[in-house]
């Protein structure tokens, strides 16, 4: 009796299918993930717009004003706005580290990004907005923005 390749065809094509399904969910996954990614970015963009809109406003400032913290906060400066500046900037650096971080952004445009925000904490002001807010980042990053 002689085997043919015909008598295993349905074997080789139940393994072709397991393979190309097997390799369907691996990429299906993969954009599930950039896509989740993607959405959260999106998401913390449009946030960090509102509040930096919100915090510029003359309601929220003369608020702000009757606030100990953030008269201590203003006085480091010349003006809330000088204040809401260094604050919207350390947050975009701090963005853009978590986007190196997981990878999200080119190594060369992060090794600019760096080298504007060592610059940038070379201006007295921003140093002291840094100094009195870094409580509230992430270990990792108060961890860089010191070591520049």
């Amino acid at each position: 009796m002689a085997v043919s390749v015909l008598d295993y065809m349905p074997i080789i094509s139940a393994l072709i299918f397991a393979g190309l399904l097997a390799v369907s969910l691996l990429q299906f996954s993969a954009v599930r993930k950039n896509t989740r990614m993607q959405s959260e970015q999106q998401i913390y963009a449009r946030i960090m717009d509102a509040r930096i809109r919100l915090e510029n406003s003359e309601a929220f400032t003369n608020m702000a004003k009757q606030s100990p913290l953030f008269a201590e906060r203003f006085g480091i400066v010349s003006s809330p706005e000088e204040y809401y500046t260094a604050v919207a900037f350390l947050d975009l650096f701090e963005f853009l580290f978590r986007l190196k971080k997981t990878k999200m952004i080119d190594a060369q445009l992060w090794l600019r990004w760096k080298e504007l925000a060592k610059t940038i904490m070379t201006i007295p002001k921003f140093k002291r907005v840094w100094d009195k807010t870094k409580e509230a980042h992430t270990p990792e990053f108060i961890a860089f923005i010191d070591s520049l």
